[in-house]
């Protein structure tokens, strides 16, 4: 019944499988260093972006579960990454605002801030709502899109069941 959930969700918030790793798009880290994303995703591991704001409430209760799977993955080279952006404007995430909620609650991946237009580059799609989060396949192809609270152990099941045959699932242009 979860696969089947699953592929329901998948299709629902998945219009196309579009390559982010194509597309030139460095973001800031809250240390202030400039990154592209294409160091991070298409370089043979999986990646999870989670899109969030700290002024977002249901943003902030997905966290344990973005930190529980960074957790359960931290040696099997799974990447996690968060994206940040001001809520409810979904202007650029506010450098202080960041700072600050990360200083009384520290995450244990890497934070990068964007705007909408950012945002969306990355995950292939026109970003509509936060929290999000998107899942890239090891070539760097965004497979799912995931609106809302993360579960984990779905996550988990879609990377772990992927393969060729379940291409499939995923509406290609």
């Amino acid at each position: 019944m979860a696969i089947k959930k699953l592929l329901l969700l998948l299709l629902l918030s998945l219009p196309l499988a579009v390559p982010a790793a194509g597309t030139p798009l460095s973001l800031q880290r809250v240390d202030g260093t400039w990154h592209a994303m294409s160091d991070y995703i298409g370089k043979g591991h999986w990646v999870v972006v989670n899109v969030w704001s700290p002024t977002c409430s249901f943003c902030v209760r997905e966290l344990p579960n973005v930190e529980k799977l960074k957790s359960r993955h931290k040696d099997d080279g799974l990447i996690v990454l968060g994206v940040t952006l001001d809520y409810p404007s979904f202007n650029y995430g506010r450098m202080d605002v960041i700072r600050t909620f990360l200083s009384h609650h520290p995450l244990d991946y890497p934070i990068f801030l964007a705007d909408i237009d950012q945002a969306s580059t990355l995950i292939g799609n026109r970003l509509v709502g936060i929290p999000l989060t998107a899942i890239y396949h090891p070539d760097g192809r965004v497979l799912a899109r995931w609106p809302g609270n993360i579960n984990v152990d779905e996550i988990e099941d879609f990377i772990k069941n992927y393969s060729e045959y379940t291409d499939g699932w995923i509406l290609q242009q």
